[in-house]
């Protein structure tokens, strides 16, 4: 019976509980990430960390376990489990609310760790590209607290996934309230034109203060994914030019290459937008020289 690491301990997956007034139930007052397990190692654990850690106290979500309590969870749950490639997913909810007399309210946060057997995506989305659609009605709304971060609040997005996946595509990629792209339901959006790597501006992106001036849209609402930022990492020591930059529909559909990436997709090529092909209809050099260079980082380490 699987496992999962909840409040500091291992217990059966299927006698682990929150109690239901926790706030990440009735709010979805909550930040997750998704990770990837290789070889029974997380690929990027600190990076993941950091991440969650920052959304924590951007959303005032207590997170009461160090990075090294967190890793070693991680580690005792792998083996426990029995797992090598695995996908985990580690949540932490705002927990009960109390009054409090001292300072107001007491969040008592509950922190759980699980991981499944991976289950990787279709080979033939890879050596065909995938197929997305474009959202017309929902947007992002980048004035949100939540946007940027990687909430409990899901339901718009998997919907969308849904959509997606009537329509026979992998993925629904989202513009946000200005009409520019800023992401998929669950990755990161990459465009290449004239062999330049191009992609949107995260929250964080928007602090330097001259990329903000050259944006047409003053707050973002892309995620700063963790394979995202490996990739620009990639892409800058091989000498691939990268610019973060405001994406409209006309650049997306005019793109040479557009490619998606996230934990466990990896390097992920798109080649039709909807009933529109992308280049050549295959994945392109620049996709498949980034794909390529993030599984050596991954055999790396």
């Amino acid at each position: 019976m699987p496992k999962v690491w909840l409040n500091g301990r291992l217990v059966e997956e299927a006698e682990a509980s929150i109690p239901l007034r926790d706030t990440g139930l009735l709010h979805a007052a909550g930040v997750f990430t998704t990770m990837r397990a290789y070889g029974g190692r997380v690929f990027r654990l600190t990076d993941h960390l950091a991440r969650l850690r920052q959304s924590c106290q951007a959303l005032l979500i207590p997170l009461t376990y160090s990075d090294e309590a967190l890793i070693q969870a991680a580690r005792e749950l792998l083996a426990d489990s029995d797992l090598s490639d695995a996908r985990l997913r580690l949540t932490v909810t705002r927990g009960l609310s109390r009054p409090d007399p001292l300072h107001g309210t007491r969040l008592d946060p509950n922190i759980f760790l699980t991981a499944a057997r991976l289950e990787p995506y279709p080979a033939e989305y890879y050596q065909r590209g995938m197929s997305v659609i474009v959202l017309d009605e929902q947007k992002l709304n980048p004035y949100d607290v939540q946007a940027g971060h990687k909430t409990l609040n899901y339901l718009s997005r998997l919907e969308a996934l849904r959509s997606a996946s009537l329509r026979g595509c992998g993925e629904a990629l989202w513009f946000n309230v200005h009409n520019y792209l800023q992401s998929g339901s669950i990755c990161n959006v990459f465009v290449v034109k004239n062999g330049r790597l191009i992609t949107p501006p995260t929250p964080q992106d928007l602090h330097d203060l001259t990329l903000a001036r050259a944006i047409p849209y003053p707050k973002s609402a892309t995620l700063p994914g963790i394979t995202r930022k490996v990739v620009l990492e990639l892409a800058a020591a091989d000498g691939i030019e990268v610019s973060l930059a405001a994406i409209d529909i006309n650049q997306l559909l005019e793109a040479d290459e557009v490619f998606l990436t996230n934990s466990v997709m990896q390097v992920m090529p798109v080649c039709r937008i909807e009933r529109r092909n992308v280049g050549a209809e295959a994945p392109g050099p620049l996709t498949r020289r980034l794909a390529s260079l993030y599984e050596q980082a991954v055999r790396d380490g």
